[in-house]
């Protein structure tokens, strides 16, 4: 029997370059080292930990594989998916949008070997995954230019 799982996160990170304007997201190069993906470019994402909520979650990693402070974070309405044939489980991922402030150079964890700003359509480009070019395009259409946005926002 298949199980069904709910135990990560997806964040995508968006911030307004301070001299064009342009909305930017964050895409990060996984390590060639990692057992899952390596070398695969994604969005921040990570393990819901015991006791942690996955708003929790997502804040704690963002900090943990950029150093970046969110200014804003949205609950982006759209669950990620994927089937795990090793577990034989489908997870589901709450995805989570936040707003911070552009910095040229960030602190990437060990867990990634490059990072980049990119326009929504070069992020799409860049990132294969079905799921992380769904989550920050509904960032986009329904926090980033929707303005009725307050109603996904967190507030804490």
């Amino acid at each position: 029997m298949i199980s069904f799982v709910a135990n990560t996160i997806q964040v995508h990170i968006a911030c307004e370059h301070p001299s064009t304007g342009q909305i930017l997201f964050l895409a990060l190069k996984r390590s060639s080292g990692n057992p899952i993906y390596p070398g695969l470019w994604q969005a921040v994402t990570g393990t819901i930990e015991a006791g942690e909520t996955a708003i929790e979650c997502a804040l704690r990693e963002v900090e943990e594989e950029t150093g970046l402070k969110p200014k804003e974070i949205w609950t982006i309405p759209f669950v990620g998916t994927f089937f795990d044939p090793y577990q034989n489980s489908v997870n589901a991922i709450p995805v989570f949008g936040v707003l911070v402030d552009y910095q040229e150079g960030i602190r990437i964890s060990s867990e990634h070997t490059e990072f980049a700003w990119l326009s929504l359509e070069e992020f799409i480009e860049r990132v294969p995954l079905p799921s992380h070019k769904l989550g920050a395009q509904y960032f986009w259409e329904y926090i980033l230019r929707f303005p009725q946005r307050d109603m996904f926002r967190y507030r804490t």
